[in-house]
């Protein structure tokens, strides 16, 4: 989805702007899990993968709020006039999607939110996975 909001963003300001955009969000991604924590239940799912809690901790609250800030400024940026109602609203949706893949995947994203969450989310979870080698079992599908 990210490439294909990208396909009607042809301007220099834009390209600029994107490359900001994956410097940002990596390091989003790194401070949000710097300080995540995975326990191992020892317990397995019907496909035998190990089920682990994952405590995110303080930096994932603060990478998401800045995330949430960047993609206002950015829609600011592109002349968006945003109130305290619409900064309520535009939460209230980021908190929806961020619980909830399908309320991402409905709502409308410009193509910068696309941007910021795969960059973000990517990074989040490659770290995670390089640091905890449970995490690649839990993802990995069995056979």
């Amino acid at each position: 989805m990210m490439v294909l909001s990208l396909e009607n963003v042809r301007s220099l300001t834009a390209f600029g702007l994107t490359i900001i955009l994956l410097i940002l969000g990596g390091s989003i991604g790194f401070l949000q899990a710097s300080q995540t924590q995975i326990k191992d239940t020892n317990k397995l799912d019907s496909h035998q993968r190990p089920i682990l809690k994952v405590k995110r901790n303080w930096p994932y609250l603060v990478g998401w709020l800045v995330s949430f800030a960047i993609g206002i400024s950015v829609e600011v940026f592109y002349g968006a006039h945003i109130d305290t109602t619409e900064v309520s609203h535009e939460l209230f949706e980021e908190v929806l999607k961020d619980l909830s893949a399908i309320a991402f995947f409905r709502s409308h994203n410009a193509w910068f939110i696309w941007v910021l969450n795969v960059v973000t989310s990517f990074t989040y979870g490659a770290c995670l996975m390089v640091r905890y080698p449970k995490i690649r079992e839990a993802v990995r599908r069995k056979k």
